[in-house]
């Protein structure tokens, strides 16, 4: 018999998620909660693809294995527990024994085998990549599913909680249709979640109803209404005036308005989403670190985030963020800001000055225009830049223009972005690992390539960490790119609304309503 090892799943992780609010039938507030989506889903099946607009109310009406707290860690949903094997081939997930899709069936490891088969199976899905290093995904008996690894990587169990992960029923799904042509992926009527399909109204809202069945007990309110609000001043105004509930992400403009309003409460919300300037290490100029030392030296990070955000993103030292506390490095970090040791570097490495007072000439920065922060910071940087003698302009694009320079033609020298680092922090590999599609800096270190696969290979969360930090000390030397701030941002809802999303780390899902309540 193989040795397992617990994956991250820690007894104080359990016993958080146990300890949810106890309220009885008759203690039920009931109601209507208006919480405020972007935009219309593109369809009704969250695993086909990565729908933005479909994410948060496909969390409320079905379930994965696991799910992300609002502190962006995987806590568990239709899993209770996992295991993963010595030599990390097998992960093997027990799945809770009272769940129930709304018609009646019981959702077992059969519904988990065929979800996960039908994504692998199929490219269109948007899981199916990541499906690439699972052999076979095995039901051992209704409640034990087994993933039969092709090639060791636990970073699958934290990816699925993210994108294109939900289980689906079998029974309904499985009937020679492929998924985006079944009636179920446009009417989600058999689900298995805290609320259920109700209707969806094009342009205006989707709502579903509270499932008295859902084996975490019946939801606090009656009712929850998605708002289709494109606009976010519109929204704004909607839950000034009582219209919605809640607002996730809520512009940074509004801020101190909404802070001198009693009716309204503010919950800051952080994301493992660094801003960062990437360098391109293929360019020329751009490939000698002693230069990108010397910019990374140039980032005022208090300023930025005191000028950029109004202090409402703060300043990322660490190469993975700082969010992530058991797997970021926050002792070997970026060159501390100081515009004499940018210069010093400058000249130790052999750079002189030109007539104007350059050792550098000709650097370009490219930021999109979606974010006037990004601008802004760009700008506080070349103007440190300037001071330490390198010429650096700010160009600002349209997101699609920037797109295409930055992302697919890899034309730039330098270029400001975000972007989610988790679920896992393996997701570092994509961003820096050779050869990875989204390695927009062309960074290729054959060492960092090894650890971080040594840190996909085991279960045992003491040695990924190790692996993990490993890898971001020489980051911080090497400095392919460089974090500027943690991107943050106001959530805010009505002061009569309790145990949002936002609340529940450690008990229930970011974006899950199951125990959002009303309150006098």
């Amino acid at each position: 018999m193989k040795k397992v090892v617990s994956l991250v799943l820690c007894l104080a992780v359990l016993l958080a998620v146990m300890v949810l609010p106890a309220f009885a039938e008759e203690e039920r507030c009931g109601g209507t909660l208006v919480v405020r989506i972007n935009g219309d889903p593109v369809s009704f099946n969250p695993s086909i693809s990565s729908d933005d607009n479909l994410y948060k109310p496909a969390q409320n009406f079905y379930n994965r294995l696991v799910k992300l707290d609002a502190s962006k860690q995987i806590i568990p949903d239709a899993a209770e527990s996992w295991d993963v094997s010595e030599d990390g081939m097998t992960i093997t997930f027990h799945l809770r024994q009272d769940m129930y899709w709304t018609d009646g069936e019981a959702l077992d490891a059969e519904d988990v085998a065929y979800t996960f088969t039908y994504i692998k199976e199929h490219s269109t899905c948007y899981f199916s990549s990541k499906m690439s290093n699972v052999a076979s995904v095995e039901a051992v008996d209704p409640y034990t599913v087994v993933f039969n690894m092709a090639e060791p990587d636990v970073s699958i169990i934290a990816r699925l909680g993210w994108y294109g992960t939900f289980i689906l029923p079998e029974h309904v799904f499985n009937n020679g249709q492929e998924w985006a042509d079944n009636p179920a992926s446009t009417t989600p009527t058999v689900t298995s979640g805290p609320f259920t399909f109700v209707e969806y109204k094009q342009g205006e809202s989707i709502t579903l109803a509270a499932n008295p069945n859902y084996f975490g007990g019946c939801p606090q309110v009656d009712t929850v209404v998605f708002s289709i609000i494109a606009d976010s001043e519109t929204a704004v105004q909607a839950l000034l005036n009582g219209e919605i509930d809640e607002l996730a992400s809520m512009p940074t403009s509004y801020v101190e308005q909404l802070v001198a309003d009693d009716s309204v409460v503010l919950a800051l919300n952080e994301y493992p989403s660094p801003i960062r300037i990437v360098f391109n290490c293929l360019d020329e100029k751009i490939s000698d670190q002693a230069l990108r030392t010397a910019i990374s030296m140039c980032i005022d990070r208090e300023d930025i985030s005191a000028k950029a955000t109004a202090g409402i993103m703060p300043p990322e030292y660490a190469m993975y963020p700082s969010l992530i506390a058991w797997a970021s490095n926050t002792e070997d970090v970026a060159p501390a800001f100081s515009v004499e040791n940018a210069e010093k570097t400058l000249v130790d490495a052999g750079y002189t000055k030109d007539a104007d007072g350059y050792y550098v000439r000709g650097l370009t920065i490219d930021v999109f225009s979606s974010s006037a922060y990004y601008a802004d910071a760009a700008k506080l940087i070349a103007a440190n830049c300037a001071k330490a003698g390198i010429e650096l302009s700010v160009n600002v694009l349209e997101y699609n223009s920037w797109s295409q320079k930055v992302g697919t033609e890899r034309n730039f020298q330098l270029e400001m972005q975000g972007g989610f680092m988790g679920p896992d922090p393996s997701a570092m590999r994509d961003r820096i690992g050779s050869g990875q599609g989204s390695n927009y800096s062309g960074y290729s270190n054959a060492e960092v390539d090894e650890l971080l696969q040594k840190a996909v290979a085991t279960g045992v969360t003491e040695e990924r960490a190790g692996y993990f930090k490993a890898v971001q000390k020489i980051l911080a030397e090497e400095l392919p790119y460089v974090n500027i701030l943690a991107y943050a941002g106001y959530d805010a809802h009505g002061a009569n609304v309790e145990n949002l999303p936002i609340d529940g780390t450690g008990k229930w899902g970011w974006n899950e309503y199951t125990y959002t309540r009303f309150v006098d």
